[in-house]
């Protein structure tokens, strides 16, 4: 006979977010908004050169588990960041396939060292020590039933998702980052950008049956 676990040893994990998460689970999902700009991301050749300005201005991305500790390991060296969710769902892919089978979701596009009027974020790993308290936070916020407007409450929620990643790339002319932040920004749209994201034209809904006679049809 199979023993079947008691709903109290089931939720026996050490794992914080683990457990809000089998907490919350048959409540109603939170939804994180995500708006896609369209004419920027069809733009093949606005993208290929977005990628090329990258590939010749910008060093390799490196790509780390965002945990706070990361503060100590980061580059001392101005540049471009990212924080990306990857959620835990994955793909079987064949074998020789090179493409990733996750699905992943930028949040915030950022920028360290565009100008030198923080000394303290002038850098990748000062700019980072800025979202230690985000990533430490207590991830109940997540679940919260009011819309985040503020920045913070913003970041506080994105920031709080696992499993988290942290994307940077040193960029050694600090006078190309702000335009490169700007582009990636408008291209990606990050859910965390408030206000900085490209200006979208929002379809009118459209009813699935017209009651006009003359859309029918037999």
């Amino acid at each position: 006979m199979v023993a079947i676990p008691s709903s109290s040893s089931s939720l026996n994990t050490r794992d914080p977010f683990e457990r809000l998460v089998l907490r919350y689970r048959d409540e109603p999902s939170p939804v994180l908004k995500v708006e896609l700009a369209l004419m920027r991301l069809l733009d093949t050749r606005g993208c290929d050169a977005l990628a090329q300005d990258l590939r010749e201005m910008a060093k390799p991305w490196e790509v780390y588990t965002a945990i706070s500790s990361l503060k100590d390991v980061l580059p001392e060296d101005p540049g471009l960041y990212m924080f990306v969710w990857r959620p835990p769902f994955e793909f079987q892919l064949d074998s020789g396939s090179s493409r990733p089978g996750s699905i992943a979701q930028v949040l915030y596009v950022g920028q360290a060292g565009a100008t030198a009027q923080n000394p303290s974020g002038n850098t990748l790993r000062g700019r980072f020590r800025e979202y230690s308290r985000y990533l430490d936070a207590p991830p109940e916020g997540i679940w919260q039933d009011d819309v985040a407007v503020r920045r913070a409450s913003v970041l506080s929620r994105c920031l709080s998702l696992r499993p988290l990643e942290y994307w940077c790339a040193v960029v050694p002319n600090r006078t190309q980052i702000a335009l490169l932040e700007d582009r990636l920004i408008k291209l990606l749209n990050p859910p965390a950008n408030l206000n900085r994201g490209p200006r979208l034209r929002a379809q009118p809904p459209v009813p699935a049956f017209s009651s006009n006679t003359s859309d029918r049809r037999s």
